[in-house]
């Protein structure tokens, strides 16, 4: 990842592998590198086993994981939950809590159906202040804001700030077009396509919640 959010302190991160589009196995790769502790979120066990990838462990409902893939993986920790109340996903974030995990990258929860995006979306936001959660896919890594980040980002990259709802006070730095203690609002004014020109990137906000996109270069 040639981005990435400055972690508060070191701790040792999670990957959950969704059902959705995934990464490259180059692009994993960085992710990957680290050792971190590889969950498949159901259907993300076919995504994991396509790309040569073992999972420390498989959570969910099991109805996307394939017969195949159940066997090839049968020496993995399952966990099956059958609750209909909530998604593959939270399951599985659920289970990194439980574990003491504090920090997660998710792959695959973008990039396919429209609905799916934005109810993972909403999943990005209703976990965010309970660990450090980014999601990746092949164009963008995405996290949420709702006070202040510093961001380590390549000059000449490029990030949008979509505002959920409206968001009061964002103050930016580090960027070409910068913002000082302005109002963004859906549907009315976001922050789309600025450039930066720091290494370093300041942004927050005093009220509401930014979605923070960072556009990975090709």
């Amino acid at each position: 990842m040639k981005s990435q959010i400055i972690p508060h302190k070191r701790q040792r991160i999670a990957l959950v592998i969704c059902n959705g589009k995934v990464l490259s196995k180059k692009d994993l790769a960085p992710l990957l590198q680290g050792r971190p502790f590889v969950l498949c979120a159901d259907g993300g066990a076919n995504m994991a086993r396509r790309l040569g990838i073992r999972p420390n462990a498989i959570v969910g409902d099991l109805d996307s994981i394939s017969r195949s893939t159940r066997k090839f993986f049968s020496g993995v920790e399952t966990i099956r939950m059958d609750d209909q109340y909530s998604t593959d996903l939270e399951k599985a974030l659920d289970v990194l809590l439980e574990r003491g995990f504090h920090s997660a990258v998710v792959v695959g929860a973008m990039g396919g159906r429209p609905d799916h995006s934005l109810a993972n979306l909403s999943i990005l936001m209703k976990y965010h202040r309970k660990m450090d959660l980014q999601f990746s896919d092949t164009f963008c890594d995405i996290c949420i804001i709702d006070r202040k980040v510093v961001l380590n980002a390549g000059i000449g990259s490029v990030i949008s700030l979509m505002p959920l709802g409206r968001c009061e006070g964002v103050t930016t730095s580090g960027l070409k077009y910068p913002l000082l203690d302005e109002t963004l609002e859906l549907g009315v004014r976001e922050g789309t396509s600025n450039e930066v020109v720091s290494s370093h990137v300041r942004i927050s906000v005093k009220n509401g919640i930014l979605v923070l996109f960072v556009v990975k270069k090709k």
